[in-house]
């Protein structure tokens, strides 16, 4: 049956018309409807349509990483004002509708991205089928280029600003603590094969590599490699001979602030130029990096981030196992995976991995082990008339024993939605 509308307005009747096509109202951009809206940051000017309790998370990560970022450049001088606007968005097209009609740029294939262009810049990145671990990398990578920026402008090189990125991208954050210097084992087993089969890039060719050639590598889909060589370089920099390079490693940024080409201010800072310096320092940092090993904590940060979005998606399925053995044993059953999206490309992390379930042994931490227990979290309560609210129990709750230097909970919190959303604690002994 088709029904007839009529619309009354003063001194005119009307029907309409069923044959005429429907009239489609435009659902406002995403940009006016965050317009207006206010999110709490020490540091940063933020619009989101995330849940507030999200929002919030990732706004303290941004000021907790800020002074991070701060702390080791503000010996240099600040050449231009910081750029530190944040752009979060739920969903995916959003991102790309608002990059693209807002601000002029391109985001196709990113997971986020510090932009500097005509129409403004920013920090902006998406959380849609993105895991929570991820999201935290591109947030940490991403707010080092917003900072560096004002230190650097177009003059940091693209090998020290993406390694850098990467170096704080994965750093651990928990409980307001940053803990640097962790070893990713994907980035690490990735140079570590390219050394061993004699693929990495020579020194000479990162120091002087263009930002244009870094790009076309990208664009390639052939990116990976520089992006955990750079990583490794900074890693060597900062570590490497015990912490000997770090003064220079300094003088080198304190020389690239000023305005000195990379390859000059290199040699200026470590004191020698020359095809043999290079040569014997690139001698010492394939050394370095064949005798690191993967982080149990970062591993274990990994681990959970894959675990927690299980049990999400088990519980999308009405699936509520008791313990980690179940878990495993179910998301196996479903074919579970996660798409990752690096910088080096798309990665699948399946649950079928048994590297997922084990904590990687190193004399503080072998032995330790997966736990779970029942969810604690107490629960929010339904607003009248919500749809999609999740009444059932609180998820399960995850834990490490043995892992040093702290033990990793975690546990649940409902947000407004009534959806479960996991937290990543750190206990210490």
């Amino acid at each position: 049956m088709v029904a007839f509308i009529t619309l009354v307005l003063p001194g005119v009747a009307m029907a309409s018309d069923p044959s005429a096509p429907a009239q489609v109202v435009p659902q406002a951009s995403w940009w006016d409807r965050t317009e207006g809206t206010v999110r709490p940051s020490r540091f940063y000017a933020i619009r989101s349509d995330l849940d507030r309790t999200v929002t919030a998370r990732y706004a303290a990560l941004l000021d907790t990483m800020y002074g991070e970022y701060t702390s080791r450049l503000d010996h240099l001088r600040r050449r231009q004002a910081d750029v530190l606007a944040v752009y979060m968005f739920a969903r995916q097209q959003d991102y790309l509708n608002t990059l693209r009609s807002r601000f002029g740029i391109d985001g196709t294939g990113s997971g986020g991205m510090f932009f500097v262009s005509p129409n403004g810049a920013g920090l902006a990145f998406f959380t849609e089928r993105v895991p929570e671990e991820q999201v935290r990398h591109v947030i940490q990578h991403e707010g080092f280029h917003q900072v560096a920026w004002s230190f650097f402008a177009n003059d940091l090189p693209i090998w020290v600003n993406e390694g850098m990125a990467e170096f704080f991208g994965m750093a651990e954050v928990l409980d307001g603590d940053v803990v640097i210097g962790q070893v990713d084992a994907t980035a690490l087993g990735s140079i570590q094969k390219a050394i061993n089969e004699g693929r990495h890039l020579p020194l000479a060719t990162m120091l002087n590599m263009s930002n244009e050639a870094w790009g076309a590598n990208v664009r390639g889909g052939d990116a990976r490699l520089q992006y955990d060589q750079a990583w490794s370089m900074i890693q060597f920099l900062a570590y490497g001979d015990g912490g000997t390079y770090q003064r220079n490693f300094n003088l080198y940024l304190q020389h690239l602030n000023a305005g000195v080409p990379s390859l000059e201010a290199f040699g200026r800072a470590f004191g020698a130029t020359g095809q043999q310096m290079v040569d014997a320092f690139e001698a010492k940092w394939r050394e370095f990096v064949q005798g690191l090993r993967a982080s149990s904590f970062t591993s274990a940060i990994r681990s959970a981030s894959f675990m927690a979005a299980g049990v999400q998606f088990l519980r999308g399925k009405g699936i509520m196992p008791a313990s980690v053995d179940e878990l495993r044993a179910a998301l196996v059953e479903h074919g579970f995976e996660q798409r990752i999206r690096g910088h080096g490309g798309e990665f699948a992390i399946k649950a079928s991995d048994a590297v997922l379930w084990a904590i990687p042994d190193d004399p503080q931490t072998e032995g330790a082990v997966w736990t779970a227990t029942k969810g604690k979290a107490k629960k929010r309560k339904k607003p009248k008339g919500s749809a999609d609210w999740d009444d059932g129990p609180p998820p399960l709750d995850l834990r490490t024993k043995g892992l040093r230097p702290n033990e990793l909970l975690v546990t649940w919190t409902q947000d407004e939605r009534g959806e479960w959303q996991p937290r990543f604690d750190a206990l210490k002994p």
